[in-house]
C-alpha cells in the first residue's frame, strides 16, 4: 500500500477507497455502521521525534478512533474534562488520562455552563488555571521525550452528547493559540524547531461510514512573523484539508 494513503476498517476488514475530495456529504456516522478510515499524506507525519498534529474536531468519539486506526506511531491527545457531571466520572477519567499520559485542560466556559445549568460545580476557577499550567507542562514533557501530540484547537467538536457551541455540522470555531504556546515552550527546551502538522478530517455516510484524514505539510513556528499569523495559517490549512 502506498505510504501516503493508508486505509483501515475499525471492524477488522481492509478498505480501499478512492479520493472523494469533491463529495459534499458530511453527515454524522452512527454506531450501528462500520467505521472505516482512509488517511492521505501520512508521509507528512514525522516517523520519529517530537511533533504537533493540529486537527479539526468533528466527533467527540470517532475522531480519536480514526487517529488510532491511521497513525503509524503512538500519540497522545490534549483533552478537556470540564464536561464530566459526577465525582465518580471525574475520578475515572482522571485515572484514565493519567495512565495514557494525555494532558488535560479545562475550558473556562465549561464552568459557566455548569453553574447556569444548576449542576454542582466539580471544578473551580482556580482549577482552570491549575489544569492549564499542568497541561502545558505535561504537553511539553511529551514533546521533549520525542512524542507525538494531537491538539484540537477549536475546543469543541461538531457532534457531542453533552454540549457544543457549533450550530451545524459544517461549522468551524476560531482556532485558539494554545498550540503555539505549547510549541514555543517545547522549542525552548528542545533548542530546535518543532514540526506542526495540520490535519483535516471529514466523514461520509453512504452505506458505510467513511472517515478521511488529510495530513498537510509540516510547518515550524519560525516560518511565521507572529503567533497570530501561524494560527491563521493552520486554521486555513485545516479547513482546506477537510474539504
Amino acid at each position: 500500500m502506498m505510504r501516503n494513503q493508508h486505509a483501515h476498517d475499525l471492524t477488522g476488514k481492509n478498505y480501499r477507497g478512492d479520493n472523494r475530495e469533491g463529495d459534499e456529504d458530511c453527515r454524522p456516522c452512527t454506531c450501528g455502521r462500520p467505521l472505516r478510515t482512509i488517511a492521505h499524506g501520512l508521509e507528512h507525519v514525522p516517523p520519529a521525534g517530537p511533533a504537533l498534529i493540529v486537527a479539526r474536531h468533528y466527533h467527540h468519539l470517532f475522531d480519536g478512533l480514526t487517529l488510532f486506526a491511521s497513525l503509524p506511531r503512538p500519540f497522545h491527545v490534549l483533552v478537556s474534562l470540564d464536561w464530566v457531571k459526577t465525582p465518580l466520572t471525574r475520578w475515572a477519567m482522571t485515572q484514565l488520562t493519567s495512565l495514557a499520559r494525555w494532558p488535560v485542560v479545562l475550558r473556562s466556559d465549561g464552568l459557566t455552563r455548569s453553574a447556569s445549568g444548576g449542576r454542582t460545580a466539580l471544578f473551580s476557577a482556580a482549577d482552570v488555571m491549575r489544569y492549564r499550567r499542568q497541561g502545558l507542562r505535561n504537553s511539553v514533557q511529551l514533546l521533549i521525550e520525542g512524542r507525538l501530540l494531537v491538539i484540537f484547537p477549536e475546543g469543541y467538536p461538531n457532534i457531542d452528547p453533552t454540549y457544543t457551541p457549533k450550530r451545524d455540522l459544517a461549522e468551524f470555531l476560531p482556532f485558539k493559540a494554545g498550540f503555539v504556546t505549547i510549541a514555543r515552550a517545547a522549542e525552548k527546551r528542545l533548542r530546535e524547531p518543532l514540526a506542526i502538522v495540520p490535519m483535516g478530517l471529514r466523514y461520509e455516510a453512504n452505506g458505510v461510514c467513511l472517515a478521511e484524514l488529510h495530513f498537510g505539510k509540516p510547518v515550524c513556528r519560525k516560518d511565521f512573523r507572529s503567533a497570530e499569523e501561524l494560527v491563521e495559517y493552520i486554521e486555513m490549512k485545516v479547513k482546506q484539508l477537510s474539504g
